[in-house]
């Protein structure tokens, strides 16, 4: 399946999957709503974004580069704000991952921690024979909510940190590649 996918790209001949974006103007790689921001510190699009990921999520172990097609040749003073837009940009969503991640083992030590609290205390209170029917029925739920919580930390850390996980490593492999510009008089910048 993969060789498929990556037969969609052209490929240069040192076998890199070029990753093609054709816009009209380089605004058209940034958000409108923050336009009197400086292009260093603009949003990108939202679809610019998502196309990229995308596409890295596809070809990814396989080398590559960013090319981006312009129909007029620009200034190389706008082509590096770009690079430096898309890396800054891609830093900041690598951050976001990471910040999220953290919350998920924040999360799982106190679902762990709340689990082994409902333990202890339902098991030292459970050896006590003279209980009533209320009462063991009452422990009995607290060690099925002890084990529930636990279950939950372990389902963070063994299921849920995956997709934040290749997430960075998406993020990071952007960053880490070289964006190339293709325009209406050169061939390669």
């Amino acid at each position: 399946m993969k060789e498929t996918v990556i037969d969609r790209y052209e490929v240069t001949q040192n076998q890199e999957v070029i990753i093609d974006v054709s816009v009209g103007k380089i605004e058209e790689l940034y958000e409108d709503f923050d336009s009197a921001a400086t292009y260093v510190k603009k949003d990108l699009d939202q679809d610019f974004v998502d196309y990229l990921i995308e596409s890295v999520r596809e070809i990814l172990p396989s080398k590559y580069i960013i090319r981006i097609n312009l129909p007029a040749r620009q200034e190389d003073k706008k082509k590096m704000r770009v690079k430096k837009s898309i890396k800054n940009y891609f830093l900041y969503l690598e951050e976001l991952e990471r910040r999220m991640l953290k919350m998920l083992f924040k999360r799982s030590v106190y679902y762990c921690g709340l689990g082994l609290l409902l333990l202890f205390f339902s098991l030292s209170h459970q050896e006590k024979e003279t209980s009533s029917l209320f009462q063991q029925v009452f422990f009995e739920g607290l060690v099925i909510a002890a084990w529930v919580s636990m279950w939950q930390a372990c389902a963070n850390l063994i299921i849920h940190w995956g997709p934040y996980y290749r997430n960075i490593r998406i993020f990071r492999s952007i960053i880490a590649q070289e964006v190339v510009f293709q325009d209406g008089t050169a061939a390669f910048d």
